[in-house]
């Protein structure tokens, strides 16, 4: 009877010994989620990673998570998570200014892009309206008078003298006019060269890059193929494919990076289609730039505070 009292216990010890520990076990981590530091953590979206990763944050954005994980929903944060979380919206919060001040570099230079552009297509349409106007008299009004001369046997080879200069005229003139098409050439002038960096030629006027920027933009976009390179890359790959830039190791495309970078240089002359060219391409980049802030977005995402839901 005294061994099966002592037997009982023993197995209910055991029951309970058993139950205690897998109580204590941690959960294993669910989909979406990871191990960080052994607690559980929501892991970072791929573009959020490679921000961390430009901004070298992953130490304390790997702990700050740990921390969040570890306390109980509502419980107040430690002083360490909120020293870990502060240093990481102080580098994002750097980092989107830096964004900013990329974009408004450009936004400067695509201003005086946009002022140079529409004088010079304003002289050249004055410049077309003139030759339009040459050409009809050339055309029309002499050959009215030409007309005139052939009542009379008279003048009649005069007439077909003067017919004849009307039409080599009125053809030079439609040259002329073709070739207006293009519009006069001028400088820049006193404007940033965003573009020159991405190309590998001297910027002026505080267009400089910040490093985090630079690196955002010579990093391969997460889930881009294989073969499209780093984004800068891409976007070069789209200019020529769509004939704003020839090939950049051909000697056209070497001219036409220099007309694109151009700034206080009045040997290097723009015409309207380099103005444009050079407007679309910043458009591009800026575009690529403000993308920046959608992946800081996401990473301080992340750290959201979320009140715990009282059920009703």
């Amino acid at each position: 009877m005294k061994v099966r009292r002592i037997t009982s216990f023993f197995l209910a010890f055991c029951f309970f010994s058993s139950a205690s520990a897998v109580a204590q076990q941690p959960n294993p981590p669910s989909a979406g989620q990871a191990n960080c530091g052994g607690v559980t953590c929501t892991q970072l979206s791929a573009h959020a990673e490679q921000i961390v990763e430009i901004l070298g944050l992953k130490i304390q954005v790997e702990r700050a998570m740990s921390l969040k994980e570890g306390r109980s929903a509502g419980s107040a944060m430690g002083a360490e998570e909120l020293s870990l979380r502060q240093e990481i919206s102080e580098s994002v919060m750097a980092a989107a200014f830096d964004v900013d001040g990329v974009i408004a570099e450009i936004d400067q230079e695509r201003a005086r892009i946009i002022e140079v552009r529409a004088y010079l297509q304003g002289r050249r349409d004055h410049a077309v309206n003139l030759t339009n106007i040459a050409g009809l008299i050339s055309g029309s009004g002499i050959g009215i008078a030409v007309n005139a001369m052939q009542f009379s046997s008279t003048t009649a080879n005069t007439g077909n003298g003067i017919g004849v200069g009307s039409g080599i005229a009125s053809t030079v003139l439609s040259v002329i006019g073709i070739r207006q098409q293009r519009g006069p050439a001028r400088e820049l002038g006193s404007a940033p060269n965003m573009l020159a960096i991405p190309f590998g030629r001297k910027p002026v006027l505080s267009s400089d890059y910040p490093e985090d920027v630079l690196t955002y933009l010579n990093s391969v976009a997460p889930g881009a193929p294989p073969d499209r390179g780093t984004r800068m890359q891409a976007l070069i790959r789209e200019w020529v494919e769509l004939g704003r830039l020839d090939p950049p190791a051909t000697p056209k495309g070497q001219k036409k990076i220099d007309l694109v970078t151009a700034s206080l240089d009045p040997r290097k002359k723009l015409r309207i289609d380099d103005l444009t060219d050079r407007g679309m391409m910043l458009a591009d980049v800026e575009g690529n730039v403000q993308l920046m802030k959608r992946d800081l977005a996401e990473l301080m995402r992340a750290f959201r505070y979320q009140p715990q839901r009282q059920a009703p």
